[in-house]
């Protein structure tokens, strides 16, 4: 299997957001995101699989990569192009194992020591944040990290890096130009009362500096 470019705008589709998921994925997508994690800490493991098999439907549709957040037993239930997993999560042996060493793996990183733990795996990307202050679920609690952090980490290697946390519409553009190849931009786009136009926004930053 061929592993998919990570690139472009990328968010998080979360039923505890309060909106109809599935509907707010398909915006999200032909608003140019290119790339949505799905997160769930609600719901029974077989609602889980139920929805990621509806969000995987439609991302497939529209050829956008669909991750899904922390497990890698779902990820391979409902055959997604990946996993994200955190520090604590499953680690990264475990998910190549899961899932055969053929779909993405992404982690988090909030510092340089974790960022060479996740190069050292051989992951497929790098999500480091939070960038700025944000108060969106699972990154309130991490150390702001600035533009710093991203840069550092593309001076030593190749990998993705998605840059992730308090991203909105007055600073994307320098978070690009810091060298992030993606950029995880949740609260603006998923909140939005136009998460279409919000996510075109965003594409189109991306575009330009690109």
């Amino acid at each position: 299997m061929n592993k998919k470019l990570i690139s472009g705008v990328y968010t998080i589709i979360d039923p505890e957001q309060g909106s109809n998921i599935f509907e707010l994925t398909k915006k999200v997508i032909l608003g140019g995101v290119k790339i949505v994690q799905y997160r769930d800490k609600i719901n029974t493991i077989s609602q889980q699989i139920i929805n990621a098999r509806k969000i995987k439907h439609i991302c497939e549709k529209y050829n956008v990569i669909f991750i899904v957040n922390d497990s890698a037993d779902l990820a391979k239930e409902v055959d997604s192009d990946g996993v994200h997993i955190g520090q604590n999560d499953d680690t990264v042996e475990y998910c190549k194992r899961t899932l055969f060493n053929e779909k993405i793996i992404g982690t988090s990183n909030n510092n340089m020591e974790e960022i060479y733990q996740s190069i050292k795996a051989n992951v497929d990307y790098l999500a480091i944040g939070k960038v700025f202050q944000t108060s969106t679920m699972g990154k309130k609690d991490r150390n702001i990290v600035g533009l710093d952090l991203i840069a550092d980490a593309k001076k030593i290697t190749s990998i993705p890096v998605v840059a992730i946390g308090g991203i909105n519409k007055n600073n994307a553009k320098k978070v690009i130009k810091s060298g992030a190849d993606s950029i995880c931009v949740v609260s603006e786009i998923v909140k939005s009362s136009n998460p279409e136009l919000e996510a075109n926004i965003f594409k189109r930053f991306f575009d330009y500096e690109k």
